[in-house]
């Protein structure tokens, strides 16, 4: 697993020793004067952001949310809440663009489509477009599709991967993910598209998870992920990559708490196993692009 670090400095997002009457924008003058960041949240992206048995939001974003807000806190220099919001693949994008909330993080894939009216952080994930199968159904290669029922969500990245990348499948458009697997198992749809780790939570929530399973090996489509933030709002869009990049910077580093983030929801004995090298090597390549932020800030 590389472990050499590399310094290389493109730009400074903002400096450490910034005073808070730097910190300028609608968003951020907002969250201070309320106290409050409000955050879109998905209850159907396992390992991403879901509600368990108890009703309580929970997710690898979840997780990175938090750590935004206790940034956003020491930056501002008074206690900061963070507000949940119910979102969805079809509202997401509307909630940024009116203000309805600050920010999204959960599995939204960056394209510049979509750069054209909202704005990105820095990617915080990788994954790519994949299927949910039962194991013998013989699906696997794009060429297997050609003529199946291949469901999908609405106006998602995996719907216009299907499309485009196997125009002779019969795309079934489904309702969310949960249904996307429901369909699956009552045999209305032959497969059903969708991000391979988000696929491999939703394999598990099946009734007989064993009788299904994610292919191919590797995704026809990849994608990064990357939190949803209101077009042209450039400070609060540096806070918010700040505390990502810090973050990445600790899993690259071996910083416990960051590890301990990434192992809780992607590590061997998670749910949902994702391969700490291939994360390493990711991390390392964005965080190559700012400067490298200490553990202690000054």
């Amino acid at each position: 697993m590389p472990k050499k670090l590399a310094f290389v400095v493109l730009t400074c997002l903002f400096g450490v020793t910034c005073q808070a009457s730097s910190w300028a924008g609608i968003v951020l003058d907002r969250i201070k004067q309320t106290g409050v960041i409000t955050a879109g949240a998905r209850t159907d992206a396992m390992p991403f952001g879901y509600k368990n048995e108890k009703g309580e939001w929970i997710g690898y974003s979840l997780d990175i949310l938090e750590l935004i807000r206790q940034d956003v806190e020491n930056q501002l220099g008074k206690p900061i809440k963070l507000q949940l919001v119910e979102v969805t693949p079809q509202n997401r994008f509307a909630k940024i663009k009116d203000g309805s909330i600050d920010i999204e993080c959960s599995s939204t894939t960056f394209t510049w489509d979509r750069e054209k009216e909202v704005d990105f952080s820095v990617s915080y994930f990788a994954s790519g477009t994949q299927m949910l199968i039962k194991k013998g159904s013989g699906l696997s290669s794009l060429d297997t599709l050609a003529g199946k029922r291949i469901g999908a969500v609405l106006n998602t990245t995996n719907e216009a991967a299907i499309r485009t990348q196997q125009p002779q499948a019969e795309l079934v458009i489904v309702k969310d993910r949960q249904d996307g697997l429901q369909k699956l198992e009552k045999g209305e749809i032959d497969g059903f598209a969708g991000d391979g780790i988000v696929l491999e939570g939703l394999r598990k929530a099946a009734t007989n998870p064993n009788n299904y399973e994610v292919v191919p090996e590797y995704p026809y489509m990849y994608e990064s992920y990357a939190c949803l933030l209101p077009q042209d709002e450039s400070a609060w869009r540096d806070s918010v990559n700040y505390s990502l990049v810090k973050f990445m910077n600790g899993i690259v580093s071996d910083r416990q708490e960051s590890v301990t983030i990434y192992e809780k929801w992607f590590g061997e004995n998670s749910k949902t196993p994702y391969s700490r090298e291939m994360i390493n090597d990711y991390f390392q390549g964005i965080v190559n692009t700012y400067e490298w932020i200490p553990d202690v800030d000054y």
